[in-house]
Order: C-alpha cells, then sequence, then structure tokens
C-alpha cells in the first residue's frame, strides 16, 4: 500500500468514536501500569537509598553512670603463726576487717556528681594468700623487747609485722590496713601529667647520639646485651599488661643541642631551664617506625670533647643522675667519658656493664611514664604511717618493679581504661542519635557487644575470686574495642553529607 494511503487509514482510525469499553480498558492498563511501578520500584528504591543502621545496645550502655560506685577489694591473708606465741585470737579477723573499714570510709575522698567513684575495700582473711594480684599475707610476729612497731615490705606480695606485746595486734594491722589503702585511693584521683594513658603495646627506642665523633670519639654500644640483662626483666613482668617493643639505634653527627650551655672552667653546665629545648627532635631523626603505639625515647647522648664534661646544675648542687624526663616522651642521660679513654679519633664500645647506670636511670624514667608511683604501698619515711615506727620497702632491683607496684599500676590501668570504655561507648550511642544518616555495620555491634560483656566480665573478676589482673585485661579489651568501633571506617566514608564529617 502506498504510504499516502496508510497515513489516511492511520488518522482515519483516530478518529473513530471511542467506545466504553475501549475507555475502560485503557485506564485500567494505566492502573496497572502505576501499580507495578509502584510495586517494583518502591521496594528498589527503599532497598538503594536506605541507610543500614545495626541496632546499638542503648539500653546497656546506659546503665553504667557516674552514680554506680567501682569497688575494688583488696583481700590481706593474715598469717600468725600458731600456739601461745600467735599474738591474735581465733576471732581478731572479722574484728580487724571492720575496723579497717571504718578508718578507711572516714578517710574517703568525696567525689562530685559528674565523677566516677571508686571504693577500695578490705577483705580480712587467715593464712597464706595465693600468687594472685590483690592479695597479700601480712605475717604477723611479737616485736623483741624494746623494739619499735615496724613494717617490712618484700619485693613480693608479703610484709612482715612487727607488733610489741604492750600494743594491740588488731588496732595496729587494722590501722595497717586501711594506711595502704587509703594512700592508694587518695592517689587515684591524682592525675599525673608525665604519665601515659595505657596501651596494650609501647613502642621504646634507645638513642646513642654523638654529638661529634668526626673531631672526638666515636661511641657505640652494646645495648642488645643491655637490654637483655636490665630491660627485658622489667618488660616481661609487665607483659600480661602490655607489650614493650624495643628499638635502638645510633645516630653519628648528632650536632649540637639547639641551645648553648654555659661554659665554665672545667665543665659545661645545663640549667634546669635549658632543659625544654635540649631535645633537638627534628634533626636527631628520632620517628617511630610504629605509626599506631605510643612511642619514648631513651636517648644517652655523649657530647663533644671540648663540652666534656657536661653537668645539669640547679642552683643549690648538681644533680646526681645527670638525666633529666620529658614528660609523655621519654628521657635523656648524659654520658661523659672518662679522660684517659677520650682523645681525638678513638674509638669506644660501651659495655653491658658500663651501661648499667644509665639502663638503672631509663627504668627509672619508664616507670614513671607508664604511671609507677615512687612510694608503693607506703614511702619510708616514719610519719607516712601512724601506725608503724618504722617502714622498709625493699626495691626489685631485679626486675625493676614489685609485686605490690605491678598491682598498684594494673589497679590504676583497671580504673582508666574502664572509664574509658564506658565513655567511648556513651559518646558512640549520642553520635549515632543524633545523625540519622550515618552507617552503622554489623561490624560496629559486633564490637560494642563485646566491649559490653567484657566490662560486665570486670565484676566477675573482682566478685567472688578477685584477681585485678584479669579484672584489668578485661577492662583494656573493653576500652580496645570501644576504640575500633568508635573509629571504625565505615562509619564516616559513608555519610551522605560532607559536612557531618
Amino acid at each position: 500500500m502506498p504510504l499516502p494511503a496508510k497515513l489516511r487509514a492511520v488518522f482515519q482510525r483516530r478518529s473513530d468514536p471511542k467506545t466504553l469499553i475501549s475507555v475502560h480498558s485503557e485506564r485500567l492498563v494505566v492502573l496497572v501500569s502505576i501499580l507495578i511501578v509502584c510495586l517494583l520500584g518502591l521496594p528498589l528504591w527503599w532497598t538503594t537509598t536506605r541507610v543500614y543502621r545495626a541496632d546499638l545496645p542503648t539500653d546497656q550502655i546506659s546503665r553504667f553512670t557516674p552514680t554506680e560506685t567501682l569497688e575494688i577489694p583488696l583481700v590481706f591473708y593474715i598469717d600468725s603463726g600458731s600456739g601461745s606465741d600467735s599474738p591474735l585470737s581465733p576471732h581478731s579477723l572479722s574484728e580487724i576487717e571492720k575496723k579497717a573499714t571504718k578508718l578507711i570510709d572516714a578517710q574517703r575522698p568525696s567525689y562530685a556528681s559528674n565523677e566516677w567513684p571508686v571504693r577500695y575495700r578490705p577483705v580480712v582473711r587467715h593464712g597464706s594468700a595465693p600468687d594472685i594480684a590483690g592479695h597479700y599475707t601480712l605475717r604477723v610476729h611479737t616485736a623483741k623487747p624494746g623494739a619499735p612497731t615496724s613494717v617490712e615490705f618484700s619485693v613480693g606480695r608479703s610484709a612482715s609485722v612487727a607488733v610489741p606485746s604492750k600494743r594491740s595486734a588488731t588496732d595496729t594491722l587494722a590501722a595497717l590496713i586501711s594506711e595502704i589503702i587509703a594512700k592508694e585511693q587518695s592517689e587515684t584521683r591524682q592525675s599525673d601529667s608525665r604519665a601515659l594513658k595505657y596501651s596494650p603495646e609501647y613502642a621504646i627506642t634507645f638513642t646513642l647520639l654523638n654529638e661529634d665523633p668526626i673531631n672526638g670519639v666515636t661511641v657505640d654500644w652494646d645495648i642488645e646485651a643491655a637490654v637483655d640483662a636490665y630491660i627485658k626483666p622489667f618488660a616481661d613482668m609487665l607483659h600480661p599488661l602490655t607489650k614493650l617493643s624495643i628499638t635502638s639505634q645510633v645516630l653519628h653527627d648528632a650536632g649540637p643541642p639547639p641551645i648553648k650551655p654555659v661554659k665554665s672552667e672545667n665543665q659545661t653546665i645545663l640549667t634546669p631551664d635549658m632543659l625544654t629545648y635540649f631535645v633537638n627532635s627534628p634533626s636527631w631523626n628520632l620517628a617511630s617506625t610504629d605509626p599506631i603505639s605510643p612511642m619514648l625515647n631513651f636517648i644517652l647522648y655523649v657530647p663533644s670533647l671540648q663540652s666534656q664534661p657536661m653537668n645539669i646544675m640547679r642552683k643549690d648542687n648538681r644533680l646526681q643522675t645527670n638525666a633529666f624526663l620529658v614528660s609523655q616522651w621519654g628521657g635523656v642521660a648524659i654520658a661523659n667519658l672518662p679522660e684517659q679513654t677520650s682523645h681525638p679519633g678513638s674509638h669506644i664500645v660501651l659495655s653491658r656493664s658500663q651501661l648499667q647506670n644509665y639502663m638503672g636511670i631509663f627504668i627509672s624514667q619508664l616507670r614513671e611514664l607508664i604511671g609507677i608511683r615512687k612510694t608503693i604501698p607506703l614511702n619510708s619515711h616514719p610519719d607516712s604511717a601512724d601506725s608503724m615506727d618504722k617502714i622498709t620497702v625493699h626495691q626489685a632491683t631485679s626486675t625493676g618493679i614489685s609485686s605490690w607496684e605491678l598491682d598498684y599500676l594494673l589497679r590504676q590501668w583497671l580504673i582508666n581504661t574502664r572509664l574509658n570504655a564506658i565513655t567511648t561507648l556513651q559518646s558512640l550511642t549520642q553520635l549515632t542519635e543524633s545523625m540519622q544518616n550515618m552507617v552503622v555495620m554489623d561490624e560496629i555491634k559486633t564490637k560494642v557487644d563485646e566491649s559490653l560483656n567484657q566490662l560486665n566480665s570486670i565484676s566477675h573478676a573482682l566478685y567472688p575470686k578477685t584477681n585485678h589482673l584479669q579484672a584489668c585485661i578485661h577492662a583494656a579489651r573493653a576500652s580496645s574495642l570501644a576504640e575500633d568501633a568508635f573509629f571504625d571506617p565505615s562509619m564516616v566514608s559513608l555519610l551522605y553529607f560532607p559536612d557531618q564529617h
């Protein structure tokens, strides 16, 4: 058929009057089409545009409030011998616990409404303590005639208490226990700006700095042997709580410090106000190879021959250690070489024994930087405890940390990491509730749930078995999981609006 005829036929059909059936058919087709679009399109649109949000346990997280007191029991085992020589009666244990609790409550600090309270509670039992953090043995005996009331703290979790026959052993032990607990409880609220917060791992770098080996003496060191002998025992004691990743380096031709020490006739002097500017980090190449773990630097600085001996001087006298601490950064010790061995062009290797004093300085600095107090469990001064005329505290010279100090440290970490886990989880829930477009994946919920499980496990570790180490491990894991959930990249990367980032 020719094209004009086809067009004529088409227009003729369009001009034909529509029947009622054809009109209803067309409307039905339109309605069915709209229905199909809605049934298929709306679910597709919802699926492709909705923000996935896993349900976080906000109710469980909100149950942790400052009104909830963290109660930490310290268990003291009284070993008083047997027979007539025992200074205690069989019914003295409950009396000691009651009196100690009363004395502690009288010294208990008050907390503000927004502070998270901590309460230490004494538990008194008979016998010898197991080798578990938080359990201590007090061996009581009658003092020799004329001898004072005294206590001698061992490196382990025990102490020997001598009580004169004229004094009440019950009152003396109750006062001693209360003084140990009250001292730690008061220090719990005292923040230490020098110490780093808890981390599962610390990156520690020992650096030997030669200021001018070209015109002076080239110095090397047997650092591996020194670390194995003096640092490793300390690291092994901390290993259940944290890991010390140790590296070392030697930097020759480090150059002079950024400040000019004062020259005198026979020495070079650094004053305390110069120490802030002494560490020349940019040119000394002290960058960490670990981008995650907190880094601590310990520097053994060898001055040039022209600057030796270099000493740190106060107005009154010279510092005994000739070293200084940099808060939350590390420490520096200055090594002055013996005159008979130091002449231009010579080469000296510091042996393990020659490094012993410097390693002792670094351990002392490391103790402060991770939060170990110097007077644990009590100060050795006679006036530090009303119940004792003489106090002796043995130092752990072989490991660098006693069991008393280790337990104190893990209790501080327990308190801090538990609080960090709670506040991080609560911040996470506030963030997700305030930003409805934020994606919350199932992985985030899994971490939050596990963090809550670890928080709830703290109370099981404290009661009834009282294992402070296990409680600290639970708190550290809870804190780590909470931070992993809060800083998970998926929570920020899928926000629709850049200003929400």
